[in-house]
Protein backbone atom coordinates (compact mmCIF):
# COMPACT_ATOMS: atom_id res chain seq x y z
CA UNK A 1 0.00 0.00 0.00
CA UNK A 2 1.69 3.12 -0.83
CA UNK A 3 2.15 6.65 0.70
CA UNK A 4 1.57 9.37 -1.52
CA UNK A 5 2.74 12.48 -1.91
CA UNK A 6 2.36 15.50 -3.74
CA UNK A 7 5.75 17.77 -4.33
CA UNK A 8 4.67 21.60 -4.77
CA UNK A 9 6.10 24.91 -5.13
CA UNK A 10 4.04 27.98 -5.53
CA UNK A 11 6.28 29.24 -8.64
CA UNK A 12 8.61 27.42 -11.22
CA UNK A 13 12.40 27.13 -10.96
CA UNK A 14 12.58 26.58 -7.56
CA UNK A 15 13.87 22.98 -7.97
CA UNK A 16 10.60 21.29 -7.21
CA UNK A 17 10.79 18.77 -10.63
CA UNK A 18 14.90 18.29 -9.43
CA UNK A 19 13.70 17.21 -5.82
CA UNK A 20 10.90 14.83 -7.00
CA UNK A 21 13.06 13.08 -9.41
CA UNK A 22 16.43 12.98 -6.66
CA UNK A 23 13.72 12.18 -3.48
CA UNK A 24 12.29 9.43 -5.76
CA UNK A 25 15.79 7.74 -6.60
CA UNK A 26 16.64 7.83 -2.43
CA UNK A 27 13.88 6.25 -1.94
CA UNK A 28 14.37 3.50 -4.49
CA UNK A 29 18.02 3.36 -2.76
CA UNK A 30 16.44 2.60 0.52
CA UNK A 31 14.84 -0.70 -1.29
CA UNK A 32 10.85 1.17 -1.66
CA UNK A 33 8.74 0.57 -4.86
CA UNK A 34 8.62 4.57 -6.03
CA UNK A 35 6.74 5.43 -9.04
CA UNK A 36 7.05 9.21 -9.68
CA UNK A 37 4.17 10.63 -12.09
CA UNK A 38 5.27 13.64 -13.64
CA UNK A 39 1.70 15.51 -13.32
CA UNK A 40 3.12 19.46 -14.31
CA UNK A 41 1.13 18.87 -17.37
CA UNK A 42 1.58 21.96 -19.50
CA UNK A 43 5.38 22.34 -18.94
CA UNK A 44 6.43 17.85 -18.05
CA UNK A 45 10.43 17.90 -17.31
CA UNK A 46 10.77 14.21 -15.61
CA UNK A 47 11.33 12.38 -18.79
CA UNK A 48 13.56 15.50 -20.05
CA UNK A 49 15.91 15.40 -16.99
CA UNK A 50 16.23 12.16 -16.73
CA UNK A 51 17.18 12.10 -20.43
CA UNK A 52 14.39 10.17 -22.10
CA UNK A 53 12.40 11.30 -25.05
CA UNK A 54 8.86 11.81 -25.66
CA UNK A 55 7.42 8.53 -24.12
CA UNK A 56 4.22 7.48 -26.50
CA UNK A 57 2.76 6.31 -23.36
CA UNK A 58 2.35 8.98 -20.81
CA UNK A 59 0.25 10.63 -18.47
CA UNK A 60 -1.88 12.93 -20.58
CA UNK A 61 -2.60 9.71 -22.89
CA UNK A 62 -4.27 8.49 -19.52
CA UNK A 63 -6.05 11.66 -18.25
CA UNK A 64 -7.81 11.51 -22.00
CA UNK A 65 -9.13 7.89 -21.38
CA UNK A 66 -7.18 5.95 -24.05
CA UNK A 67 -5.02 3.87 -22.38
CA UNK A 68 -4.68 2.35 -18.63
CA UNK A 69 -2.69 4.07 -16.02
CA UNK A 70 -0.36 0.86 -16.21
CA UNK A 71 0.42 0.90 -19.37
CA UNK A 72 2.03 4.46 -19.00
CA UNK A 73 3.97 3.09 -16.12
CA UNK A 74 7.61 3.04 -17.15
CA UNK A 75 10.94 1.62 -15.21
CA UNK A 76 13.95 3.84 -15.46
CA UNK A 77 16.20 1.78 -12.10
CA UNK A 78 15.37 -1.24 -10.21
CA UNK A 79 12.82 0.06 -7.71
CA UNK A 80 12.39 3.73 -9.45
CA UNK A 81 9.56 4.34 -12.52
CA UNK A 82 7.63 6.92 -13.65
CA UNK A 83 5.20 7.86 -15.30
CA UNK A 84 5.79 10.59 -17.78
CA UNK A 85 4.04 13.67 -19.25
CA UNK A 86 4.03 14.27 -23.54
CA UNK A 87 5.95 17.00 -24.42
CA UNK A 88 3.65 17.28 -27.49
CA UNK A 89 1.76 20.42 -26.63
CA UNK A 90 -1.91 19.41 -29.18
CA UNK A 91 -1.77 16.40 -25.89
CA UNK A 92 -3.28 19.23 -23.66
CA UNK A 93 -6.78 18.93 -25.12
CA UNK A 94 -9.41 17.15 -23.70
CA UNK A 95 -7.47 16.13 -21.40
CA UNK A 96 -9.64 15.40 -17.73
CA UNK A 97 -6.84 16.20 -14.60
CA UNK A 98 -9.78 14.44 -12.01
CA UNK A 99 -8.61 11.29 -13.46
CA UNK A 100 -5.83 11.30 -11.07
CA UNK A 101 -7.26 10.47 -7.84
CA UNK A 102 -9.02 7.35 -9.67
CA UNK A 103 -5.68 6.23 -12.07
CA UNK A 104 -3.33 6.14 -8.59
CA UNK A 105 -6.09 4.28 -6.60
CA UNK A 106 -5.61 1.74 -9.61
CA UNK A 107 -1.97 1.07 -9.07
CA UNK A 108 -1.79 2.27 -5.22
CA UNK A 109 -1.39 -1.54 -3.92
CA UNK A 110 1.62 -1.70 -6.74
CA UNK A 111 4.25 0.61 -4.89
CA UNK A 112 5.30 1.43 -1.39
CA UNK A 113 5.54 5.64 -2.30
CA UNK A 114 3.79 7.60 -5.41
CA UNK A 115 5.62 10.76 -5.64
CA UNK A 116 3.54 13.50 -7.60
CA UNK A 117 5.45 16.43 -9.71
CA UNK A 118 3.02 19.30 -9.46
CA UNK A 119 3.00 22.30 -11.34
CA UNK A 120 4.16 25.15 -9.88
CA UNK A 121 1.36 27.90 -8.24
CA UNK A 122 -2.44 27.02 -7.25
CA UNK A 123 -4.21 26.58 -10.67
CA UNK A 124 -6.22 23.82 -11.41
CA UNK A 125 -3.38 21.10 -12.40
CA UNK A 126 -1.62 21.71 -9.38
CA UNK A 127 -5.14 21.85 -7.14
CA UNK A 128 -5.99 18.49 -8.65
CA UNK A 129 -2.15 16.76 -8.02
CA UNK A 130 -2.88 18.04 -4.09
CA UNK A 131 -6.01 16.58 -3.96
CA UNK A 132 -4.29 12.75 -5.19
CA UNK A 133 -2.00 13.22 -2.54
CA UNK A 134 -2.15 11.79 1.80
CA UNK A 135 0.66 14.46 2.15
CA UNK A 136 2.52 17.46 0.79
CA UNK A 137 6.28 18.86 0.61
CA UNK A 138 6.16 22.33 -0.36
CA UNK A 139 9.48 23.38 -1.98
CA UNK A 140 10.84 27.13 -1.86
CA UNK A 141 14.15 29.32 -2.24
CA UNK A 142 14.59 31.53 0.89
CA UNK A 143 13.74 34.50 -1.43
CA UNK A 144 10.80 36.52 -0.06
CA UNK A 145 8.63 36.11 -3.39
CA UNK A 146 9.77 32.38 -3.23
CA UNK A 147 8.56 32.19 0.45
CA UNK A 148 5.28 34.12 -0.07
CA UNK A 149 4.13 32.48 -3.20
CA UNK A 150 5.23 28.96 -1.01
CA UNK A 151 2.77 29.89 1.48
CA UNK A 152 -0.10 30.45 -0.53
CA UNK A 153 -0.16 26.93 -1.19
CA UNK A 154 -0.12 26.01 2.17
CA UNK A 155 -3.03 27.94 2.83
CA UNK A 156 -4.71 25.82 -0.20
CA UNK A 157 -3.63 22.58 1.72
CA UNK A 158 -5.94 24.08 4.81
CA UNK A 159 -8.69 24.81 2.55
CA UNK A 160 -8.24 21.28 1.53
CA UNK A 161 -7.78 19.55 4.88
CA UNK A 162 -4.35 18.08 3.41
CA UNK A 163 -1.57 17.80 5.75
CA UNK A 164 1.71 19.10 5.39
CA UNK A 165 4.26 17.01 5.80
CA UNK A 166 6.57 19.86 5.67
CA UNK A 167 8.66 22.74 3.73
CA UNK A 168 12.03 22.23 2.02
CA UNK A 169 14.18 24.94 1.93
CA UNK A 170 16.35 24.79 -1.93
CA UNK A 171 19.66 26.57 -3.08
CA UNK A 172 20.50 27.43 0.35
CA UNK A 173 23.58 29.45 0.74
CA UNK A 174 24.68 31.53 3.68
CA UNK A 175 23.03 32.27 6.98
CA UNK A 176 19.43 31.70 7.25
CA UNK A 177 17.24 32.75 9.59
CA UNK A 178 15.12 28.99 9.67
CA UNK A 179 13.28 29.81 13.37
CA UNK A 180 12.16 32.72 11.13
CA UNK A 181 10.87 31.06 8.32
CA UNK A 182 9.11 28.74 10.25
CA UNK A 183 7.17 30.53 11.95
CA UNK A 184 6.45 32.55 9.01
CA UNK A 185 4.53 29.25 7.42
CA UNK A 186 3.70 27.78 11.16
CA UNK A 187 5.17 24.59 9.46
CA UNK A 188 7.95 22.60 9.88
CA UNK A 189 11.52 22.72 7.50
CA UNK A 190 11.65 18.75 7.13
CA UNK A 191 15.29 19.58 5.05
CA UNK A 192 17.60 22.01 3.77
CA UNK A 193 19.03 21.51 0.61
CA UNK A 194 22.40 23.44 -0.02
CA UNK A 195 23.45 24.83 -3.39
CA UNK A 196 25.65 22.60 -5.26
CA UNK A 197 27.08 23.00 -8.52
CA UNK A 198 26.73 19.45 -8.97
CA UNK A 199 22.97 19.94 -9.43
CA UNK A 200 23.00 21.62 -13.12
CA UNK A 201 25.82 19.48 -14.04
CA UNK A 202 23.82 16.30 -13.57
CA UNK A 203 20.64 17.69 -14.92
CA UNK A 204 22.40 18.65 -18.46
CA UNK A 205 23.71 15.15 -18.50
CA UNK A 206 20.29 13.36 -17.93
CA UNK A 207 20.81 11.83 -14.64
CA UNK A 208 19.59 12.28 -11.14
CA UNK A 209 22.02 13.83 -9.27
CA UNK A 210 22.03 11.17 -6.68
CA UNK A 211 23.57 9.29 -9.38
CA UNK A 212 26.03 11.24 -10.62
CA UNK A 213 27.61 11.81 -7.39
CA UNK A 214 25.89 10.24 -4.20
CA UNK A 215 28.37 12.07 -1.78
CA UNK A 216 27.82 15.58 -3.04
CA UNK A 217 26.30 18.10 -0.49
CA UNK A 218 23.13 18.57 -2.13
CA UNK A 219 22.67 14.45 -2.77
CA UNK A 220 23.29 13.88 0.78
CA UNK A 221 20.77 16.84 1.60
CA UNK A 222 17.87 14.79 -0.42
CA UNK A 223 18.79 11.18 1.25
CA UNK A 224 18.25 12.94 4.53
CA UNK A 225 14.94 13.81 3.68
CA UNK A 226 14.02 10.34 2.53
CA UNK A 227 15.15 8.82 5.51
CA UNK A 228 13.29 11.24 7.68
CA UNK A 229 10.14 9.49 5.36
CA UNK A 230 11.02 6.46 5.75
CA UNK A 231 13.07 6.47 9.10
CA UNK A 232 15.33 4.31 7.25
CA UNK A 233 18.84 4.95 6.74
CA UNK A 234 20.85 4.37 3.77
CA UNK A 235 24.61 3.43 4.12
CA UNK A 236 26.65 5.42 1.56
CA UNK A 237 30.26 4.66 1.01
CA UNK A 238 32.76 7.28 -0.04
CA UNK A 239 33.93 7.17 -3.46
CA UNK A 240 37.50 8.88 -1.86
CA UNK A 241 37.71 6.21 0.52
CA UNK A 242 37.24 3.43 -1.35
CA UNK A 243 39.71 3.69 -4.20
CA UNK A 244 42.33 4.98 -1.62
CA UNK A 245 41.32 1.37 0.09
CA UNK A 246 41.42 -0.20 -3.41
CA UNK A 247 44.90 0.82 -3.97
CA UNK A 248 46.40 -0.07 -0.95
CA UNK A 249 44.21 -3.07 -1.19
CA UNK A 250 42.81 -3.11 2.98
CA UNK A 251 38.91 -3.94 1.18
Amino acid sequence: MAKVYTISSGKGGVGKTFFSINLSRALSLLNFKTLLIDFNLSTPNVSINLGLGNESNNIHKFLRGEIDIKDCIKEYKENFYIIPGSLDIKDLIYISTEKLHNGIMEIYDDFDYIIIDSAAGIGKEAVEALKASEEAIVITNVEKSSLIDAYRVTKVLDSLDIKTFGIVLNKVRGKVNYVRIERFFKRQIVGIIHYDENVQISMDSGIPLIDYDINSIASKDIIEIAEKITGKKLKVKNRFIDNILKIFRWK
